[in-house]
C-alpha cells in the first residue's frame, strides 16, 4: 500500500484587491500517494498556479496546511 507523498488539509488562499478579497482557493483537501499521476486541469483564473505554489512550497497559503512527506511546508525553513 503506498502512502502520501504530499497533502494538503483545508488550504485557503486570498489576495487584496481593490479594497476587498478575492478568495482563490478555499477548503481545498488533496491527498497525493506515491507513484499517483496527478493532473490539475482548469479554466484560465481558475487558481491552477496558486494551488500548485502553495502546494510546492513557493507560496504561503493564507489558512490551511500542507504536508510534504509528512513534513509541515509552512514550518519548513529555506537555506
Amino acid at each position: 500500500m503506498s502512502q502520501n507523498i504530499l497533502t494538503a488539509h483545508d488550504l485557503c488562499k486570498s489576495f487584496a484587491h481593490n479594497g476587498g478579497q478575492v478568495h482563490v482557493l478555499q477548503h481545498v483537501d488533496l491527498e497525493i500517494r506515491e507513484k499517483d499521476f496527478t493532473v490539475v486541469m482548469g479554466a484560465s483564473g481558475s487558481g491552477k498556479s496558486t494551488l500548485l505554489y502553495a502546494l510546492s512550497g513557493m507560496d504561503k497559503a493564507t489558512s490551511g496546511q500542507v504536508l510534504f512527506d509528512g513534513k509541515d511546508l509552512v514550518k519548513m525553513k529555506g537555506t
